[in-house]
């Protein structure tokens, strides 16, 4: 993973990607992708933060676990 933070593409990011649900590699985003993508964290990060206000109990850890699919399914959409 040595290029991964230099910009370049490594060994994951390949010339043809070939569609699949199973990922074996991994398109380059655009710079307006890359900066969605870092937008969206940082919301869910701020979610996260507001979860954490309230009591823990049942029904928290189910909104966790559902703000964690979705932001899983759209960065998944984003990327793909």
């Amino acid at each position: 993973m040595a290029d991964l933070y230099a910009g370049a593409p490594d060994a994951r990011q390949a010339g043809d990607i070939k569609p699949s649900r199973f990922r074996p590699q991994y398109r380059a985003l655009s710079d307006d992708e890359k900066a969605l993508h870092g937008a969206i964290k940082a919301k869910a990060v701020e979610m996260e933060a507001l979860f954490d206000q309230v009591k823990d109990g049942r029904y928290k850890s189910l909104a966790f676990t559902d703000l964690e699919s979705s932001i899983m399914w759209i960065v998944k959409q984003l990327t793909a």
